[in-house]
């Protein structure tokens, strides 16, 4: 529990210390998206074990997991969007997500280490690591197309009051 909990804290320092607040509006609905999507993965992990506390009891189990996702969820995708590399070229993205994945599954091998959790059901850091990639890529991509067709929105708007 002290992981998690130090977890959530460190990450709300980093965005205190690093985020770009004025872009706040611009950036947290995609950062609302991986809230969800770590919110329906605790679902299916109730459902079909791939990752479980071994030594804690329910309640803490239910905290662990909100501050994951109300925590680290939301500041890691905040960060990883606010970082995106100027030119973003598929060379360029493909490197810049690996860091992100690389970053992702060494704080789970940590939590492996030190919290009692443990895998099951056949899950492994590979598989994370997979989704982890999987995530980035839903990250970009719903950021990518909210900034497009707001922007097209705005201009429409724009030219309608003129």
């Amino acid at each position: 529990m002290a992981f998690s909990i130090t977890l959530f804290i460190i990450s709300w320092l980093v965005f205190l210390k690093f985020a770009d607040r004025s872009k706040f509006f611009e950036y947290s609905p995609t950062c609302y998206i991986a809230m969800i999507l770590g919110l329906m993965t605790d679902i299916l992990v109730h459902h079909y074990p791939f990752w479980k506390y071994t030594a804690a009891k329910k309640p803490q189990i239910i905290i662990r997991h909100y501050l994951d996702d109300l925590g680290v969820y939301f500041v890691v995708t905040y960060l990883f969007i606010q970082c995106l590399p100027k030119t973003q070229k598929t060379f360029n993205m493909l490197i810049y997500i690996f860091g992100w994945t690389v970053i992702a599954v060494l704080i789970e091998a940590i939590a492996l280490k030190l919290t009692g959790i443990e895998h099951g059901l056949g899950w492994n850091l590979i598989y994370s690591y997979l989704s982890d990639w999987l995530l980035f890529l839903i990250f970009y991509a719903h950021y990518r197309l909210r900034t497009k067709y707001s922007n097209k929105v705005e201009s429409l708007l724009k030219s309608d009051k003129q």
